[in-house]
């Protein structure tokens, strides 16, 4: 089978950890009576779909505004001008759970993938993350590389982790820029750069400015984000597919490899890209489909809304706040992979997989990367 085609499930009790993104500014508590999105009041029933079934899909790009709150400026007031510039704070935390990696057919005794030549920091499996501090805020993404590349003896997570880096290099050291335009400087160095002959992922990346909270995105594949406001799920992105189980998804294929020409190979340009405005409290869970494909949308806000409880009863402690998001970005990642191995689950990937004509049940195994992050707006 094709390395695009082919979703490699294998069950792993390896490594689980968390990386912070954050600044020293007290939480401020969430503000009352917010209101959803545009989209959503002129569609009730929306809201009610995005948390009780199992992720819509697409297979088209879209652009769109997102108006979920003012941006806070005050051109006649040059002192409210500063205070603006640095508006909003942002607390964020990765964890992962890696999958078993597919062993490269071979004869050899040490896998294709030594250990002292890991594509990335730390061990996620063929998933890949980075989230950095730029010029204007905070820049986060997840890429999945794709687990058939092992088959031909390519290691997929080179390809993710080569992207995520090149992102993070890209959203550090550019300003004005928006999330589209990282994915697309970041592939167009992969490619440039010649490091990765061969390999594909999807990418989802998140770039959030602290001056008008404004959050632009730029998914394309089946990775996707929550926003999650006033303890309701306010937006989901969907996944792009081209059919079951193959998602969009950016390649580098060598130009001997067989029926080169049958293979994905999307592009940048047809990410599914969109502008928020985000307000003071508000809640963004970035994933790859490892969690999606075993959570459901009303079992993560449940999580999301029992873990925040602390911050809720201390809305100033920077202590407090910091250990609830690492906590919750932990006990989500945790929870999707436990379910994962539930063989007698109806997960959300067993649904989509009945539904397109398999009798498949239970969990699905796969590499689990999330990043969660608290927006806090200064007063």
């Amino acid at each position: 089978m094709r390395p695009n085609l082919k979703r490699i499930a294998a069950a792993s009790l390896l490594l689980r950890s968390s990386r912070p993104v954050w600044t020293n500014t007290p939480y401020v508590k969430q503000t009352l009576a917010l209101q959803l999105p545009y989209y959503l009041q002129q569609q009730p029933h929306q809201q009610q779909l995005l948390i009780e079934s199992p992720r819509h899909f697409s297979t088209s790009r879209t652009s769109q505004l997102i108006n979920t709150a003012p941006a806070i400026i005050d051109e006649d007031n040059s002192k409210a001008n500063n205070i603006a510039s640095e508006s909003f704070q942002f607390i964020a935390y990765a964890a992962w759970h890696p999958k078993t990696r597919q062993k490269a057919p071979t004869q050899k005794k040490v896998p294709y993938w030594k250990e002292d030549q890991k594509p990335g920091k730390v061990d996620a499996g063929e998933d890949a993350f980075f989230q950095t501090n730029t010029p204007e805020g905070l820049a986060i993404g997840v890429a999945d590389g794709v687990g058939g590349w092992s088959l031909v003896g390519v290691d997929p997570a080179l390809f993710s982790w080569t992207l995520m880096d090149n992102a993070a290099i890209v959203a550090k050291n550019e300003k004005s820029i928006d999330a589209h335009q990282i994915l697309d400087s970041a592939f167009q160095e992969l490619r440039k750069s010649g490091k990765v002959a061969a390999g594909s992922s999807t990418a989802c990346i998140l770039n959030l400015s602290k001056t008008t909270g404004e959050m632009t995105s730029c998914n394309l594949g089946d990775s996707a984000f929550l926003l999650v406001r006033d303890k309701k799920i306010v937006y989901e992105s969907p996944s792009q597919q081209h059919y079951f189980n193959c998602p969009y998804q950016l390649s580098v294929v060598p130009d001997t490899y067989p029926n080169r020409d049958d293979m994905v190979t999307d592009l940048p340009k047809d990410a599914d890209t969109k502008r928020f405005f985000l307000k003071d409290g508000d809640l963004i869970l970035l994933a790859t489909d490892g969690y999606f494909d075993n959570m459901y949308s009303h079992e993560t806000l449940e999580l999301i809304n029992s873990g925040m409880e602390p911050i809720e009863e201390s809305q100033t402690d920077n202590e407090v706040v910091t250990a609830t998001i690492r906590g919750l970005a932990k006990t989500l990642t945790d929870r999707a992979r436990r379910l994962s191995l539930n063989p007698k689950r109806l997960s959300p990937w067993a649904k989509a997989a009945q539904a397109h004509g398999s009798n498949y049940r239970g969990g699905k195994v796969d590499d689990i990367t999330c990043i969660v992050t608290l927006v806090s707006q200064n007063k």
